[in-house]
């Protein structure tokens, strides 16, 4: 089982790998050489309770429109609405946690080292119904959408404004993306 799981999670991380990898090198902007970015470096925002934090790791301002890095953790009890991007394709890895992923009209269980890849277009949402964090980490194609946590989301060591879900749905819409109810 150990090996079952091991291999599942390389083949996500390869997977991810190979696609990302010639995105990441093309159409970016000034003179790149890289970027290196360590576990607790990134832009934090708290999301919806104040609990849920998204972490910006690689963003288009740091000079890559080709792709965005982020990391989540989503406490239990917590969702991600479903919702789509109408701009972006999107890769999911859980890291740690339990819980429900839809994507498209299938609901699949998570567990530690799951990988989704989710195309533009295509409904997707998470439910947290473990007993601990869901610790993921997710990337978008093309970059940008990392605007939208910015708008909003409320930046650690600032008060936390909380926004309702219909607060949120002009903000998504500006951003590209639809929540489905």
């Amino acid at each position: 089982m150990s090996s079952r799981k091991q291999f599942i999670g390389q083949l996500g991380l390869s997977t991810f790998g190979l696609l990302f990898s010639n995105a990441l090198l093309a159409n970016n902007t000034g003179d790149l050489e890289g970027l290196v970015v360590n576990e607790n470096e990134g832009e934090t925002i708290m999301l919806r309770e104040g609990s849920s934090i998204v972490k910006i790791k690689i963003a288009k301002s740091h000079g890559y429109k080709s792709m965005s890095f982020l990391a989540s953790s989503l406490p239990p009890g917590d969702i991600i609405p479903v919702h789509k991007h109408l701009n972006e394709d999107e890769i999911i890895f859980i890291h740690k946690g339990s819980g429900l992923l839809t994507v498209g009209t299938n609901d699949y269980p998570i567990s530690e080292d799951l990988v989704a890849i989710v195309p533009k277009g295509v409904w997707h949402g998470i439910r947290n119904t473990g007993r601990h964090h869901i610790q993921m980490r997710f990337a978008y194609s093309p970059a940008g959408f990392e605007g939208y946590f910015r708008e909003v989301g409320t930046p650690v060591g600032q008060p936390f404004v909380k926004r309702s879900l219909e607060e949120r749905r002009p903000i998504a819409k500006k951003w590209g993306m639809i929540y489905k109810q």
